[in-house]
């Protein structure tokens, strides 16, 4: 099923946006954390509470890797969430 909206915390977007334009001129990445709604007529909205920017590990330009401790941390902070 896709999703039929996005709702995102103004907390999130300026994480975004500042990772964004911190690195302006290179490929970035980041984990957005959140949970799927589903409603009674079928629509399906992710809510999106959390960002975690990664910051590069391999700084060749062709390549985008991330740091696998970054990658747990982020994971980690999921299950916490979660429960």
């Amino acid at each position: 099923m896709s999703l039929t909206s996005v709702k995102m915390a103004e907390e999130v977007w300026l994480t975004c946006l500042t990772h964004a334009l911190t690195t302006e001129t290179e490929e970035i990445m980041g984990l957005l954390l959140g949970d799927i709604q589903y409603s009674n007529s079928g629509n399906a909205t992710a809510l999106i509470w959390g960002a975690s920017p990664q910051m590069r590990s391999d700084r060749r330009k062709d390549r985008v890797e991330t740091n696998p401790e970054l990658l747990a941390a982020a994971s980690a902070q999921a299950e916490i969430s979660i429960i």
